[in-house]
């Protein structure tokens, strides 16, 4: 608070009466008054509402941050006995680690999935003969695969001719069903 005292001689004219004038004093008094601030911690504006101590946090989370750089701060300037932080330099170990994966490719046959049903083995025939017309098989191949398919034929033809009696396949017993529900909940079903 700043107060301006001024005091006005004879020469003024704003006087009302005749005479001599002595002295006027004119008080003029400022103030300052905090309205808002700013966060100690990441500088956001906090408004004061001019009651208590101003706030220097807007949250209570970054008061306690910026006490808990405070007290790690004392802590580090304590002496190394007394668990303060060392100011030698930090010592590394590396462990490097090379892999070298190697893959053989060998050739010979490959683990191939036959068709298991009628339906599958028409696919797949018809797949091989699509190959065979656009050339993407070697004249070797062909001449196994033609040597193999005429023997399969040979085999499917003695079947028709001569048909195998089949034993019906055995049908297993129906699971029972595992029982719903916790076991308390069973027992109170019961």
């Amino acid at each position: 608070m700043t107060i301006f005292e001024r005091q006005h001689g004879p020469d003024d004219d704003d006087q009302e009466h005749r005479g001599d004038v002595l002295a006027v004093t004119e008080t003029v008094s400022e103030s300052d008054r905090l309205r808002e601030t700013t966060c100690a911690w990441c500088g956001a504006p906090i408004v004061y509402a001019g009651v208590g101590r101003p706030p220097k946090y807007c949250r209570d989370s970054h008061r306690k941050r910026a006490s808990e750089v405070r007290t790690a701060q004392r802590r580090a300037a304590r002496p190394v006995d007394q668990g303060g932080q060392t100011t030698d330099p930090v010592r590394e170990v590396v462990e490097r680690t090379k892999t070298v994966t190697r893959t053989t490719v060998r050739r010979g046959p490959a683990k191939v999935r036959f068709p298991e049903d009628i339906y599958e083995w028409r696919q797949a025939l018809l797949m091989l003969r699509a190959a065979v017309e656009s050339g993407r098989g070697g004249f070797h191949a062909m001449d196994v695969l033609l040597r193999d398919l005429e023997e399969t034929v040979a085999v499917v033809r003695e079947y028709q001719e001569q048909p195998v009696q089949r034993v019906p396949a055995s049908v297993p017993a129906p699971r029972r069903q595992r029982p719903q529900g916790s076991r308390k909940k069973r027992r109170k079903r019961r």
